[in-house]
């Protein structure tokens, strides 16, 4: 065997190490969790929500909540970094001149740097502190007289900051990767640049954009440092009773079930013990759901794909 095929079998072979590190890691680590937190999910799947009372993540029902919440906060979450970044992203690739776009994007590179806890440490100073004369919580219960403090809403505002920047980079870079072909035949044909950026390039990178918004929300969903810091970890009390329809109330307050595991293992450690199954098999469900979304957002776009014959 010549040099030149020996090298080619050595790159083979790393990259295929790598490929299989990458797996044999993910699958570790459902292993782990399923492993820690089996008892608890089992419990949870025969029992309902009453297996996990006593588990040091809280009654049973606010895990349920929990969960619910943490769907909804990712979804509007995601949502309005959408409503936001796509328009951006649209406008850098096509409309901006080089200068601006160089400036935008540099400048959103930077904020989906950021710390996460910097930004929750910002949106609870701006958001949440009632005390403050300049809070838009002080705004709200000045006005309505009641209590918004970690409410909803300000968990969507913070995922907000947190995700458009990377809808927004990613997709830009999409839509820039879309041949110039397809734009002058677009235009040649008579379509006004919004019609061809409309009907033939966001199709055309469709995926990429589907991917941007995949990482936003699965993001969001374990997103666990800045949220503690605006949702203060606490539930409205009317919840516990009733969860079906309040849950949908954006004014209320909740947590997600990053948070209750950040607690229970602070509650943990403080008693110098270790983390209980409970919190284990949050972790677990919080990625079974993690992956159910995907699932479900890969399987829409494929569909989507085949009907406007994008591969």
């Amino acid at each position: 065997m010549n040099s030149k095929l020996l090298k080619e079998k050595i790159v083979k072979t790393g990259l295929f190490s790598c490929a299989a590190f990458s797996i044999l890691l993910v699958l570790a680590i459902i292993g782990y969790l399923a492993f820690m937190g089996g008892p608890a999910v089992i419990g949870f799947l025969m029992h309902g929500t009453g297996a996990f009372n006593g588990l040091s993540v809280g009654p049973g029902n606010q895990v349920l909540i929990a969960m619910g919440s943490t769907v909804y906060l990712a979804l509007g979450g995601t949502a309005l970094a959408i409503a936001i970044g796509l328009p951006c992203a649209i406008y850098m690739a096509e409309f901006a001149d080089m200068r601006l776009r160089n400036v935008t994007k540099t400048s959103l590179e930077v904020l989906d740097g950021f710390p996460s806890i910097v930004i929750g440490l910002i949106g609870w100073q701006l958001l949440v502190t009632p005390s403050t004369s300049y809070t838009f919580t002080y705004f709200l219960h000045t006005s309505s007289k009641m209590e918004f403090e970690g409410c909803i809403l300000f968990g969507w505002l913070i995922l907000l900051v947190m995700s458009f920047p990377i809808i927004a980079t990613i997709s830009e870079d999409a839509l820039r990767a879309v041949p110039n072909e397809l734009r002058e035949a677009s235009l040649g044909l008579g379509a006004t640049k919004w019609q061809t950026t409309r009907e033939i390039l966001l199709p055309s990178a469709m995926s990429r954009i589907a991917t941007s918004i995949l990482l936003s929300l699965a993001a969001a969903m374990g997103e666990m440092v800045a949220l503690n810091w605006v949702l203060n970890g606490a539930i409205y009390q009317a919840l516990m009773q009733s969860p079906s329809y309040l849950i949908l109330n954006p004014l209320i307050q909740t947590q997600t079930l990053s948070i209750i595991m950040e607690n229970g293992y602070s509650s943990a450690m403080d008693q110098t013990a270790s983390p209980g199954p409970g919190i284990y098999a949050l972790g677990f469900i919080l990625f079974v759901m993690i992956g159910m979304v995907n699932i479900a957002a890969r399987m829409a776009l494929a569909n989507q794909n085949k009907k406007t014959g994008v591969n």
